[in-house]
């Protein structure tokens, strides 16, 4: 039988870990930080973790939730591989993807291996391959494919893109990691509003008290009250599944239009994720099921095996379904990053890194330049 709502990541945390994630409210907040993070997703914790190593000695982040990473940043794939959007997005972004890549092994190196970083690679399977790729990409024949991976089978007519030296990264693990080094953390706390003095955040107002920071960095996903409006954003269900460990050996990421999934150290492979008109926040078999199915019929394995977790999510997109790392409008002394659909994970570092550095110089750096707040008169 499967497992409900629970994450496959949830079942492989640590003690350690899960208390790492659920650390309360300290008792000396300190209520004049130089920064303040609103939002306990991989955003927010990145963005906490650069300011630190920026050089702000001072850092608060408060998450309302009871347990930090309570959405879509624990419940992802793990996906870190900026060069599959060759095909699908804008240089810039690309380039954004690889900067949060070289970031992740950097840190990973530097805190002996704790974010529990995995190297992957990844094959897009389709049935028509574009003619010229651009490097690294590189098509690959059935044939070919079956020698890398005995235990795959392609529809007929198929052929894949293959992408080598991707990463993948265990969701928890990661923010178990960065809530060690991103200052002073606070779960259970959130934003009530704030008071302005000027063209400045003077005051923000929480579940927890006042605070009067230098800088404040609203890291919700989506842009909240009073500053979303005409901003076009809304929230996108998605299902996500794993299955248990089965008889095969599968050392890709299987993705593509047929289905897929990515393969877990234990065997096990996680699917996903749709993308869902209804708003509960209910997991539906008949909705996540198929999932494994489409998994079956490039892994065949994998249709004499059970699923294994069930779970659901809310990712948070923006018009254009790129990343916003902007001021907040109006604002001298804060900044929103959110918006990433469904590339947070991957951007996370990038995004963190360059809020930072925004804060301490006062320019936005070249690589954000496109990420800016759309708003429009109408909201979808």
């Amino acid at each position: 039988m499967g497992t409900d709502r629970v994450t496959v990541w949830d079942d492989l945390l640590t003690a350690h870990e899960r208390a790492a994630l659920a650390p309360g409210r300290p008792e000396d907040l300190d209520r004049t930080p130089d920064v303040l993070v609103v939002g306990g997703g991989v955003i927010g914790l990145m963005a906490a973790a650069f300011c630190l190593r920026r050089g702000f000695e001072r850092v608060v982040l408060i998450e309302r939730a009871p347990r930090l990473v309570p959405g879509a940043s624990s419940g992802n794939g793990g996906a870190v591989a900026p060069d599959m959007h060759l095909l699908t997005d804008t240089p810039q972004f690309v380039a954004f993807g690889r900067k949060s890549r070289q970031l992740y092994l950097d840190l990973d190196a530097e805190w002996d291996g704790a974010i529990g970083l995995r190297r992957t690679r990844w094959l897009d399977i389709r049935a028509e391959v574009p003619r010229q790729l651009p490097a690294p990409l590189r098509a690959l024949t059935a044939d070919e494919v079956r020698d890398l991976e005995p235990d795959v089978r392609l529809p007929d007519g198929a052929s894949a893109v293959l992408a080598e030296g991707q990463l993948a990264v265990h969701p928890g693990r990661l923010a178990a990691a960065l809530a060690g080094k991103a200052g002073q953390v606070a779960t259970g706390v959130g934003l009530l509003g704030v008071s302005m003095r000027g063209d400045r955040v003077a005051v923000a107002h929480t579940t927890a008290g006042d605070f009067a920071p230098g800088a404040l960095v609203v890291a919700t996903g989506l842009v909240p009250r009073p500053w979303h409006t005409g901003v076009p954003q809304r929230w996108v269900k998605g299902h996500m599944l794993a299955v248990a460990p089965g008889p095969w050996r599968l050392g890709s990421v299987l993705a593509g239009p047929y289905g897929g999934g990515s393969p877990l150290p234990g065997g096990g492979v996680v699917c996903g994720g749709t993308f869902d008109d209804d708003a509960g926040p209910d997991v539906r078999p008949e909705v996540a099921d198929p999932m494994a199915k489409a998994l079956a019929t490039l892994l065949p394995g994998a249709a004499e095996v059970p699923i294994s977790h069930r779970w659901c999510c809310f990712r948070p997109r923006i018009e254009g379904r790129q990343p916003v790392v902007d001021r907040l409008p109006g604002l001298d002394n804060a900044w929103f990053a959110g918006g990433h659909f469904t590339t947070g994970m991957m951007m996370a570092p990038a995004t963190g890194a360059a809020v930072a550095e925004w804060i301490a110089t006062g320019s936005a750096p070249p690589e954000v330049e496109g990420f800016s707040l759309p708003v429009s008169e109408t909201c979808p």
